[in-house]
């Protein structure tokens, strides 16, 4: 296998002879550091959240609430049901998608519907999510400055822009090389907050009865609607959940399975019994929970350990929103753009630059405005349960259209599932003004950029089809024109559609050169697969000696290249690398169409984002000198 084509090798091959201990150590720090954060924020957030008050009742049933969810959410929803349905391999909200919608022909886009909808506004409001973790993770570590000295006080949102900053000026070098410090910190961070937690809970262990499911149940009842909205503030107990899933490929279900029930789970339950605890000795607490669990001495090391934590949690978020971005560029939701990938062992390590300028200066001006974790925190509930509803809803469509379980089975399951990620988001709503709206609007921007690409692509492939030739025509011009030794060299069409020949009809320039020249039509698709080995890269097919079809096919988690393209051919005896070699693209001038025409703003939006998108060539990483770009007038 070449260097240009290292990246990729199949998920399995870069885990081979590791043992199941230490991906699953590497999976702390990169799959748990978000819902392992949470214990710093949540409970605080319940009680705001509720109108509770800090007595013996409301302690037990808050407490009893958070470690349930994380049963119900975490043990049952995702590690003992989602998590088990993958697409070869790959995890995540975009990968059901991949499954659910289908498309009709291999390269075709995905099939548009209510569930590619459902599931578009589950991914952006799970990149809202990618802008608001670092933001809140980062100032709840940084508030407890705060509670060494209160003369610190002023100093928390300024240190907190501090280290935003030294974050995403990193995010450069990739999390590969930092990455093996993540998995030992975190153990260090779980060990932390499960012994705090077991030690308060051994001086006031009445705070053990929270693990009857009737505290819960009781404090829901008994506060009315604030036992509703208490779930909003519950909610963030399992933020990071999708994280699980969606770092699947990366580790393999058994070392996050066993990282969860081995540390994760029974440190979580520990620290929030411990947070409990602490406000049964002394209500006042309150104003920060999880630091009253390591007061006097241990106070600063637990903050300067919760600070690492949560920029590893914030890491592992930003690195998700990243590999997000990779997906829907692959499934045609978003426009092409720069992609570096940073590591040539580890698939899902990826720095997208453009992505990284916006979350950089969302997440500071997040910090500026709120300015505290409390604030923060009814912007994050809300996008963490509509992500796990949407995913709830893809999962259904999976299972019966895909797995063919029968609906008997799969509807009680399912609506168990969306019962309580429905009561997470309707519990969220009343937040929207303190900023719930903050994900909501992120969101509609971003689904109506990926919505309006999809269709607008469509509208453009299906537009530029008509401008070609059909192979049946060229054929009989071959037949009429100079003979196979006069080839003067070779014509490479990227084309969407290798039914025909592109630009014939209305390139006069064109046609004069068809007779001298050999052509390929190069079509990429993406397959099944998340990663295809070298032999699967290309099919080619001999139309006549110098009409000649190639399908180059590269998985939908893999960046397309044209090296390994022009490698695949050579390997199957046609040489294209030469100069000689020129490729021709089309650079689509947009247009209102006679019948059916897009609505105005969207058409411009439409071509706002074609004319921004990362140019094909780029992304195939096509020499300059052999680009030649062909104006197309598309009517929308």
């Amino acid at each position: 296998m070449t260097e240009a084509e290292t990246h990729v090798r199949p998920p399995e091959a870069t885990r081979s002879g590791k043992s199941a201990m230490l991906l699953s150590i590497a999976a702390l720090g990169v799959v748990f550091g978000d819902i392992g954060t949470s214990p710093l924020y949540t409970l605080k957030s319940c009680f705001e959240f509720s109108g509770a008050q800090p007595v013996r009742d409301d302690i037990l049933g808050i407490c009893s609430l958070l470690i349930w969810a994380l049963v119900i959410v975490v043990c049952v929803k995702y590690v003992a049901f989602i998590m088990r349905v993958d697409h070869d391999g790959e995890g995540g909200i975009l990968a059901l998608l991949a499954l659910a919608a289908k498309p009709a022909r291999s390269g075709a886009l995905i099939a548009a519907g209510l569930v590619t909808f459902i599931v578009v506004i589950g991914a952006t409001m799970l990149f809202g999510d990618g802008i608001i973790t670092p933001a809140i993770s980062v100032i709840s570590a940084i508030e407890g400055v705060g509670v060494v000295s209160s003369r610190l006080q002023e100093w928390i949102v300024p240190l907190s822009v501090v280290v935003l900053i030294v974050l995403f000026t990193v995010q450069v070098r990739g999390t590969e090389r930092i990455g093996r410090l993540f998995g030992p910190v975190m153990i260090v961070w779980f060990l932390g907050i499960g012994i705090a937690g077991a030690w308060a809970v051994i001086k006031h262990p009445a705070v053990l009865a929270a693990l009857d499911p009737r505290q819960g149940v009781a404090f829901s009842f008994r506060h009315g609607i604030g036992g509703l909205l208490v779930l909003g503030g519950v909610v963030l107990a399992v933020t990071g959940v999708e994280a699980l899933y969606a770092d699947l490929s990366h580790f393999g279900r058994l070392p996050i399975v066993r990282a969860w029930y081995t540390l994760v789970f029974p440190a979580l339950v520990l620290a929030y019994l411990g947070e409990g605890a602490a406000l049964l000795a002394d209500p006042h607490n309150l104003a920060n929970p999880f630091y009253a669990l390591t007061p006097g001495a241990t106070l600063i090391p637990m903050v300067i350990l919760a600070t690492l934590a949560t920029v590893i949690a914030s890491q592992a978020l930003i690195s998700g929103a990243f590999t997000l971005v990779e997906q829907a560029i692959a499934l045609g939701l978003s426009p092409r753009m720069e992609v570096r990938h940073t590591s040539r062992r580890v698939h899902g390590q990826v720095y997208v630059p453009a992505v990284a300028a916006a979350l950089a200066v969302g997440c500071i001006l997040l910090v500026l405005v709120f300015r505290s974790s409390d604030r923060l925190a009814a912007a994050y509930g809300l996008a963490v349960s509509v992500t796990m509803l949407a995913t709830s809803i893809a999962y259904f469509v999976v299972i019966t259209r895909v797995l063919h379980w029968r609906r008997a089975a799969a509807l009680p399951l399912v609506a168990f599932f969306m019962l309580v990620d429905g009561s997470f988001v309707i519990a969220g709503l009343p937040k929207f003004m303190d900023g719930g709206w903050l994900p909501i609007a992120i969101s509609a921007v971003l689904s109506t950029i990926a919505l309006t690409w999809l269709e607008g692509r469509r509208v453009l492939v299906a537009a530029l089809a008509k401008e070609q030739m059909s192979i049946e025509e060229v054929l009989r011009t071959f037949e009429t024109s100079a003979t196979e030794g006069t080839v003067q060299g070779t014509m490479v069409f990227l084309t969407p559609d290798p039914s025909g020949v592109p630009f014939l009809k209305n390139h006069r320039w064109i046609r004069n050169r068809v007779g001298r020249e050999r052509l390929i039509l190069l079509h990429l698709t993406r397959a099944a697969k998340p990663y295809l080995v070298a032999s699967d890269r290309v099919t080619i097919e001999y139309l006549a000696p110098r009409l000649i079809r190639v399908y180059a096919r590269f998985g939908y988690m893999e960046p397309p290249r044209i090296k390994p393209i022009l490698n695949a051919c050579k390997a199957e005896g046609l040489a294209l690398d030469d100069e000689e070699t020129a490729y021709f693209y089309a650079d689509p001038k947009i247009e209102a169409a006679t019948e059916h025409p897009f609505p105005p703003w969207q058409r411009g939006l439409f071509n706002a984002l074609q004319r921004n998108s990362r140019p094909l060539p780029d992304d195939l990483q096509i020499p300059a000198e052999r680009r030649i770009e062909l104006g197309v007038t598309v009517a929308i």
